[in-house]
């Protein structure tokens, strides 16, 4: 039921569709601690990203070309020796020289050929295959083949094939001696050094953002009537203007609340005499003889300016000096239910569960009795519905009696504003029990909407932040 109520609350709420927001809007962080830490590591990736495409092209295939060269230059000067050694000692002293000089682990298999030699599943498909690959045709002129692909056998190794006269030559060199392994210590610094400016960076930030969570913290407290006292300067100097404001902000407003209820309380003396003092001299006026025509028409007349008085007080008075405190609102609805059910009224009081939130209780009561009586009023059926969803509390307040036309359900907030042209006190009071309402709705940082209900009448709907 409530999830309905929240959808037709929104709908009302919103008097067009907003906007779609664009592409880059939608992806982008919607806090100011992702856009902060966006900004942060939005030039560190486009700064590694073109460091490592510059290093990875220019000093890696440098290296690793030049590399290629030297083993190439080598092994075509082996195989060379090899090929015009004019006896087996003069085959076997070359490739010894080789051994000791290059630092190879050299094999001569006589009759051998490239067709017999099983190449690795994945060679010449990196980039270091490829770089060898081409040096090698330059410089060998014989026919070879390349397996840098690991194995148990030879870890971290690589095996040259040439094909000769005599046989086939096998040299195994280490790795490191055509792979440049700075990429890789560059690459290592380099993302180590981006995780610990990434971790410092969110330390940093998460401290500067500490402040403006609790200055929003504290404003938001402030606007549900939670007075939580002047808010700790901390963080940057923006950070501390911004409190600094809002504390100078705080006291103007409760400096205000202040004055004005000194001000109506003199104001209710100063209103309140003449009338009580027109009420003694209309009492003695109706023991003489002859008795005034006219003074029952005048004592009627200071009844209902006593009654306007009393309303725009309590109307101006909003119940603003009430501290909040944790209040269970079921009790709430029920005692308030149980004075306006009469026998012309039903009322009917219904909670999910229980509710206990921070609210001023005497104004919250007041609140929910103005809108009961005013229902009770034209209305023989009232149905109060309440339940919490997420962080807000919503009450349904609904009646089978005749509602408000939609065209003036914003003007019937207004104080004094009341449906019944008569203007009698009898039949409708002085028009301020939605005004009150509304004021003590607003004060708690909630809202109030009127809409139909489904008996036909009038529904109220509360909106309160728990």
């Amino acid at each position: 039921m409530f999830s309905e109520l929240a959808d037709k609350w929104s709908a009302v709420r919103q008097a067009s569709l907003a906007p779609r927001e664009p592409l880059l809007r939608q992806v982008m962080p919607k806090s100011l601690f992702g856009r902060s830490l966006l900004i942060v590591l939005l030039p560190l990736l486009i700064l590694q990203a073109v460091l490592a495409y510059v290093f990875y092209e220019r000093h890696w295939d440098t290296v690793t070309r030049w590399l290629a060269v030297g083993i190439a230059g080598e092994i075509s000067l082996l195989s060379d020796l090899v090929e015009n050694a004019g006896s087996p000692e003069t085959r076997k002293k070359a490739l010894d020289l080789g051994r000791e000089h290059f630092g190879f682990t050299i094999t001569l298999e006589p009759g051998g050929r490239l067709e017999e030699v099983e190449i690795g599943e994945h060679a010449m498909i990196s980039r270091l295959d490829q770089t060898l690959t081409k040096t090698f045709t330059k410089q060998v002129s014989h026919p070879f083949a390349i397996d840098t692909t690991l194995t148990s056998e030879r870890p971290r190794q690589i095996a040259v094939f040439v094909e000769l006269e005599h046989g086939l030559l096998r040299v195994v060199a280490p790795r490191k001696r055509v792979d440049s392994t700075t990429t890789r210590i560059f690459i290592g610094w380099m993302v180590g050094l981006s995780l610990l400016l990434l971790i410092l960076a969110i330390y940093f930030l998460t401290r500067q953002l500490r402040p403006i969570r609790r200055l929003a913290w504290a404003a938001d407290n402030f606007g549900k009537g939670r007075d939580v006292g002047d808010f700790e300067l901390a963080g940057a100097t923006e950070i501390r203007q911004a409190g600094a404001a809002f504390n100078t902000m705080r006291k103007r407003i409760l400096r205000q609340l202040t004055q004005r209820t000194e001000m109506l309380a003199a104001v209710s003396h100063d209103l309140r005499t003449p009338l009580t003092r027109m009420k003694l001299e209309l009492e003695m006026l109706k023991g003489t003889k002859p008795e005034p025509d006219d003074i029952k028409a005048l004592q009627n007349d200071v009844e209902d300016m006593a009654k306007v008085v009393d309303g725009y007080l309590a109307f101006a008075r909003g119940e603003g000096q009430e501290s909040m405190a944790p209040t269970d609102l079921g009790n709430i609805l029920h005692e308030v239910g149980s004075r306006v059910g009469r026998d012309d009224v039903t009322v009917d009081i219904e909670l999910e569960r229980p509710i206990t939130m921070p609210l001023r209780p005497v104004a919250i009561r007041r609140c929910i009795a103005n809108l009961i009586e005013n229902a009770a009023r034209y209305a023989g059926w009232i149905g109060i519905r309440a339940t919490m969803e997420d962080d807000k509390v919503w009450i349904a307040i609904d009646d089978d009696g005749p509602g408000i036309p939609a065209d003036q359900r914003e003007a019937v907030f207004k104080p004094f504003f009341r449906l019944d042209a008569s203007r009698n006190p009898g039949t409708g009071g002085v028009g301020l029990g939605l005004s009150i309402a509304r004021d003590i709705v607003l004060s708690h940082g909630g809202d109030i909407q009127l809409l139909d209900a489904p008996a036909g009448g009038l529904r109220v709907l509360i909106r309160l932040p728990c």
